[in-house]
C-alpha cells in the first residue's frame, strides 16, 4: 500500500499520531527541510514519537519516511519540474559558521538515534559473540568507508580480537579466497551494490565464511549474501554534496563502538591485563626507552 494512502486512514493511528499526520499533509512543501526535531516541535510531540509513527508506516526511520513521502507526492501531484518538492542540501553557500555547527550536530545525532532505534539487542549480542569466536575478523570496505575498516581493526585489537583490513582490491579478494568458516567477514557498504564487494561476498560464501553487513537497505544485491544485516541510518540521497557518506559513517562508528563495549564487558578482566601488558610493551611516560 502506498504511503500517502496509509496516512489517510485515521483508524490506523492514535490521536497524537493523527495530529502529526495532519500537520505533515497540511505542510507538504515544508517537510523537505524539516529535521525530526523541527517536526516534533511543530507538532508538539517528540522525536521518539515521530520515529514510532514512521515505523508504524512500515519504514525504518524519519529520513526514509521523508524520501518516500516526497517521492510519492511529486508523482501523485504530477507537478511541473519547477514545482516539485526538492530536498535542500544540508549545507549551502547561505550557511554561516554557527549554522553549520548546529546543522552538523543535528544530522549526526539524528543518524545515531535512528541507528540505535533500529538495533536488535539480541542480534548485536550475537554478532559480538561471533566476533569473539572468530580466528580472524576480516573487514572489507572501499573508498570513504575504508577508514571505518581501519578504525575497526584498531578497536578489535584492543579487545583481543584479531582483525584485518586490506586496502587494495587484489588483497581483499585474496583475503576472501584464504578465508574459511573460522573467519568472520564484516562488509561495510552504504549502497549495497559495490561490484567489488559483491564479488568478495560470493567468494566468502564459497569459502563458508559468515558475513556481517553494515548497510542501509536489505533490498540490495549485497544484502542477499549477509548472515547478519545491521541497519545503519540512511540519509537523503547518494549525492556527495548531501553528505550522505559522512552521515552513514556516523552510524557505522556508533555500531562499532557498541560492539567494542560488548566485547570489553564480556572479558573485562582479561582485557585489562592485556592492556597493561601492551602499555608495558610500549613504555611508560618516565621510561627512557618508551616508543612514543
Amino acid at each position: 500500500m502506498r504511503l500517502l494512502r496509509k496516512m489517510q486512514e485515521p483508524e490506523r493511528f492514535s490521536p497524537s499520531e493523527q495530529n502529526m499526520i495532519n500537520y505533515i499533509l497540511s505542510h507538504k512543501r515544508e517537510l523537505a527541510n524539516l529535521s525530526i526535531r523541527d517536526l516534533a516541535q511543530r507538532t508538539y510531540s517528540s522525536p521518539a514519537g515521530i520515529f514510532r509513527l514512521c515505523q508504524k508506516l512500515g519504514l525504518k526511520g524519519y529520513n526514509e519516511f521523508k524520501l518516500r513521502f516526497i517521492s510519492e507526492f511529486n508523482r501523485t501531484e504530477k507537478a511541473a519540474p519547477c514545482e516539485e518538492i526538492k530536498i535542500k542540501r544540508p549545507i549551502t553557500s547561505m550557511d554561516n559558521p554557527e549554522g553549520i555547527i548546529q546543522k552538523m550536530a543535528a544530522l549526526e545525532i539524528e543518524s545515531i538515534e535512528e541507528t540505535k532505534n533500529e538495533m536488535d539487542i539480541a542480534q548485536v549480542v550475537r554478532v559480538a559473540k561471533m566476533m569473539r569466536k572468530a580466528v580472524s575478523i576480516d573487514i572489507y570496505a572501499y573508498d570513504q568507508n575504508y577508514h571505518l575498516a581501519q578504525s575497526m581493526v584498531f578497536n578489535m585489537l584492543q579487545v583481543k580480537c584479531v582483525a584485518v583490513a586490506n586496502s587494495s582490491m587484489t588483497s581483499q579478494l585474496a583475503q576472501a579466497m584464504l578465508s574459511d568458516s573460522t573467519h568472520l567477514a564484516v562488509i561495510i557498504s552504504r549502497t549495497g551494490m559495490n561490484k567489488r564487494l559483491l564479488r568478495t561476498a560470493q567468494l566468502l560464501k564459497q569459502q563458508g565464511t559468515k558475513i556481517v553487513l553494515f548497510s542501509t537497505s536489505e533490498k540490495t544485491p549485497l544484502a542477499k549474501y549477509a548472515d547478519e544485516f545491521l541497519y545503519v541510518a540512511n540519509t537523503l540521497d547518494l549525492d556527495y554534496m548531501d553528505m550522505g557518506g559522512m552521515i552513514f559513517s556516523v552510524g557505522v562508528r556508533y555500531y562499532q563502538d557498541v560492539l567494542f563495549g560488548l566485547l570489553l564487558a564480556q572479558d573485562y578482566d582479561d582485557i585489562e591485563t592485556f592492556t597493561n601488558r601492551l602499555d608495558d610493551g610500549m613504555g611508560h611516560f618516565d621510561d627512557n626507552d618508551r616508543l612514543w
